[in-house]
């Protein structure tokens, strides 16, 4: 499996031991707070915070980095289009045919952008830093169905697989004489495609065996009440968790209507 894929990282630091359901509300606090206030500064203390979270929790830096890197095309583009579409009052700034860049429409895009890159770092915080079987307990832990949290876990392990299954089969092709350096886009797609073909089979079968493997675990079977090894219990530090996440958002909250 590869770990550009694979989120979560094992460690043994504070950020870790905390219940799934603090990580839960601290999604939902941030989320909030992003969205809380029409300047981008307040959103990019959010970032900054999640940041050094990330940093706290001794994640590998390189990990950080790759994810950043590959998040600076997504906001480039949405930064661009923005100014260059969203129009609006202001000066013009610059002039492209028909298309005039305006300062409201600069500004409107670099907040949609550091909005994006914080939803993004906080949820890569969240699924970093929290196991997918921790996941489900805290999703189940929330009233919630055990069907939701499973078919998430899933999903997020459902990637690195995938990854994974296409690297062997791209090695494989090419071990077999199979050359990816084709001239022209539809030259490369067109060399992909055996490829392609042998990952979808794999994934259908990965796919079946999983829902023998459920189906053979009685997910789903009515009258089956479902138990935890290790139900969770809120620690000292989870509640002074959950209070700092309360007084914070209070604290938002008030500064933003007073």
């Amino acid at each position: 499996m590869t770990p550009d894929f694979d989120l979560y990282f094992r460690r043994n630091t504070w950020l870790y031991t905390l219940d799934p359901r603090v990580k839960a509300a601290f999604v939902v606090v941030a989320t909030v707070l992003t969205f809380l206030w029409p300047q981008p500064w307040p959103t990019l203390a959010v970032a900054v915070a999640c940041l050094a979270l990330l940093a706290s929790a001794q994640l590998p830096l390189i990990q950080v980095a790759r994810f950043l890197r590959g998040m600076l095309p997504f906001l480039a583009v949405v930064l661009v289009l923005t100014a260059l579409f969203a129009g609006g009052p202001g000066d013009i700034l610059l002039r492209l045919g028909p298309v005039c860049v305006t300062a409201s429409a600069l500004a409107q895009g670099g907040l949609l952008a550091v909005r994006l890159l914080a939803l993004a770092l906080i949820f890569y915080l969240w699924l970093s830093t929290t196991d997918q079987a921790a996941m489900v307990r805290g999703f189940v832990a929330l009233r919630l169905p055990y069907a939701w949290g499973l078919t998430l876990a899933l999903a997020l392990r459902y990637l690195p697989i995938l990854a994974g299954l296409f690297g062997q089969v791209s090695e494989a092709q090419q071990a077999r004489g199979l050359d990816f350096a084709q001239k022209g886009l539809w030259s490369r797609l067109r060399a992909y495609r055996p490829v392609l073909v042998a990952v979808v089979i794999g994934a259908l079968r990965h796919g079946e065996r999983l829902g023998w493997a459920l189906e053979a675990r009685g997910l789903g079977a009515a009258g089956v009440q479902r138990t935890t090894y290790r139900p969770l219990r809120l620690r000292g530090r989870d509640v002074a968790a959950l209070a700092v996440l309360g007084i914070i958002l209070l604290a938002a909250i008030a500064s933003r209507i007073l």
